[in-house]
């Protein structure tokens, strides 16, 4: 096996996608085992389980408000949609900030799809604003909140926003979403909102998210003939055709920076030559 002075920056990067595929794979098999525990645990329309409790749409809000103030520790949520549901009554929201600008954390999953909005993107940079850190998956399959180890607040029936809502106070159940949480979180993106002028390599991220062109335009907040003339010229620099090879490229690059930054040799590129691959 030849050394990792010696490999090249391909092979390298090849050899870290296919551990990080076995690490990702692993962790999605847990992902499905605790889905699987809460769907059990989850009550159904007829089903009653002792610490749950259903949840009257119009004082939801209030139960929200009242987990807010006995919250202890990280406060979890998984959003499907950013239009509905306890979290975007005014008094709720007025309270969650001044929780956090007390200086509590939260941390939220949204879907991908909040960045086609120019309303949920706006929701998205209110709440980064004063320092909910957020990332993104391109589906989210239901939704709660977790305030800590004091409660949570799901979704009666798992992803369905039509069932209403369950106030949780079953330990176990609560350890389940904090653990089905903490797994999404791992594997979802960051959302890396950008100052007035963003950098290439955010637009790149976005990129590597699947995002269309005309989404990385609202999120960067830059016209859409922008964001296609910087990819363009980030293609012709690095001398490559498509986008695919476009995110190889500065992958190759990253992985030799790193090389060079910890004392390795690196092979020599070739200026002007095109992937072909």
């Amino acid at each position: 096996m030849p050394s990792v002075d010696t490999m090249s920056p391909a092979r390298m990067l090849e050899e870290y996608i296919d551990r990080e595929d076995a690490r990702i794979e692993e962790r999605l098999r847990d992902l499905r085992q605790v889905r699987g525990l809460i769907e059990t645990l989850t009550p159904g329309e007829t089903v009653q389980r002792e610490g749950v409790e259903p949840i009257a749409d119009d004082i939801a809000p209030t139960v929200v408000q009242r987990l807010i103030h006995e919250a202890s520790g990280v406060l979890r949520t998984l959003i499907m949609a950013l239009d509905t549901g306890p979290g975007v009554d005014e008094a709720t929201v007025r309270d969650n900030k001044q929780w956090m600008a007390e200086g509590n954390e939260q941390r939220a999953i949204y879907p991908a799809g909040a960045l086609d909005a120019p309303p949920s993107l706006q929701w998205l940079r209110s709440w980064a604003s004063i320092g909910e850190q957020q990332r993104l998956l391109p589906t989210v399959a239901t939704e709660f909140a977790v305030f800590g180890t004091t409660g949570a607040v799901a979704l009666a029936k798992w992803g369905d926003l039509s069932s209403g809502y369950v106030l949780v106070r079953d330990p176990l159940l609560i350890a389940g979403l904090t653990a089905y949480f903490d797994l999404a979180w791992e594997h979802a993106h960051a959302v890396p909102f950008a100052a007035s002028l963003p950098g290439d390599e955010r637009l790149v991220e976005l990129l590597g998210m699947g995002l269309k062109d005309e989404a990385i335009a609202r999120f960067l907040g830059i016209g859409l003939r922008t964001v296609r003339r910087r990819i363009a010229a980030l293609m012709a620099v690095h001398g490559v055709d498509t986008r695919f090879q476009l995110g190889v490229a500065i992958a190759e690059q990253r992985l030799s920076n790193a090389q060079s930054a910890n004392g390795h040799r690196r092979p020599q590129a070739t200026v002007g030559t095109r992937h072909t691959r």
